[in-house]
C-alpha cells in the first residue's frame, strides 16, 4: 500500500490506527527512556549531580520546542500542500524544515557556549551544583544540532504516511540511550557528562535512521 492509497482510499478508521499506533508506541518508549535516564543518574547517590542535571532540564525542553517548530509546524504546511496535490511545494517545505533545523541547532550551540556562565546562573546553579550542571550543559550545547534535527524528520515522516519508519528511528535512539546510560554514568564514572553524551549519541542514531 502506498501513501496515496492510505490517505485517499483506505477507510478513515483504518488509516487513523495505522498512523496513530506507531506514534503512541514512540511516545511510550520515550517516556520509559526518560524514567530510565533519571533512574541511572539517581543511582550515583550524589544529590548535587542529580540537581545539576535537573537544573539543565529547561535547556533540553527548549531544544525539543525548537525542533517541533520545524517538525510539527512544517508538517502542518506539508499536509495542506499534499491535500492540494502540490507535492513539489511540499517537498520544498520539507527540505527547508530539515536544513532550517540544522542552522537553528548550530546557532543554539553557539549562543549556549558564548553565554554559558550567565545561562547557568539563570538556571539556578550554586557552588555545589555548578560543576555537574556545567558538565551536562556543555555536552548538551555541543550536541544541540543533533537533538533539534532529530525532532524534525520524525514529525515530517508521519505527515508523509511513514509513521512506522518514524517510530523505528525514535525507538532506535531511545534504546541506544538506555543501553549507554548505565555504561557511561555508573561503570565509566562519567557522571553528568556521561548522561549527556548517552543522550546525544541516542539522538545521533535516530538522525542516521531518519536520513
Amino acid at each position: 500500500m502506498n501513501n496515496n492509497d492510505l490517505f485517499e482510499k483506505v477507510p478513515i478508521s483504518k488509516a487513523y490506527f495505522k498512523l496513530a499506533l506507531p506514534v503512541v508506541l514512540s511516545m511510550v518508549i520515550s517516556l520509559v527512556y526518560n524514567m530510565v535516564d533519571t533512574f541511572f543518574v539517581a543511582q550515583t547517590q550524589n544529590t548535587n549531580l542529580v540537581a545539576g542535571v535537573s537544573l539543565c532540564a529547561p535547556i533540553f525542553t527548549l531544544m525539543i520546542a525548537l525542533g517541533d517548530i520545524f517538525g510539527i509546524g512544517g508538517s502542518s504546511v506539508i499536509s495542506r500542500l499534499f491535500g492540494q496535490k502540490q507535492d513539489e511545494e511540499g517537498k520544498n517545505v520539507s527540505g527547508f524544515c530539515f536544513y532550517g533545523a540544522i542552522v537553528c541547532g548550530i546557532l543554539v550551540s553557539l549562543i549556549m557556549m558564548i553565554a554559558r556562565k550567565p545561562i547557568l546562573t539563570i538556571l539556578g546553579t550554586n557552588q555545589a551544583t555548578l560543576p555537574y550542571a556545567s558538565q551536562y550543559y556543555t555536552y548538551m550545547a555541543l550536541g544541540a544540532t543533533l537533538i533539534i534535527v532529530s525532532l524534525t524528520p520524525s514529525n515530517l515522516m508521519r505527515t508523509e504516511g511513514l509513521a512506522t519508519e518514524s517510530m523505528i528511528g525514535t525507538i532506535t535512539g531511545s534504546i541506544i540511550n538506555m543501553i549507554l546510560d548505565p555504561i557511561f554514568i555508573l561503570y565509566l564514572n562519567m557522571g553528568a557528562g556521561g548522561a549527556a553524551i548517552a543522550t546525544i549519541i541516542g539522538y545521533f542514531a535516530s538522525d542516521l535512521v531518519f536520513i
